[in-house]
């Protein structure tokens, strides 16, 4: 699982996180840019998981699976 960290565009005021479950790091970072560009943000960090950050993280953060149809 990886931690996506969105700021508002040119600057570094965060704007949204998102939880991303997915198959490999690629898939989510690519999910990851196409949702900042869909919504006018910048992706401003992209980080892989422990198990304990993801137990935490669910608690109160957006969460998306990606599978492959």
């Amino acid at each position: 699982m990886y931690l996506a960290e969105f700021a508002l565009t040119g600057t570094a005021e965060l704007s949204n996180e998102l939880l991303i479950h997915a198959s490999s790091e690629t898939v989510a970072k690519n999910f990851a840019k196409a949702y900042a560009q869909h919504w006018g943000i910048d992706l401003f960090a992209f980080t892989p998981l422990s198990e304990q950050q993801v137990r935490q993280c669910r608690l109160w953060h957006q969460s998306v699976v990606l599978t492959s149809a």
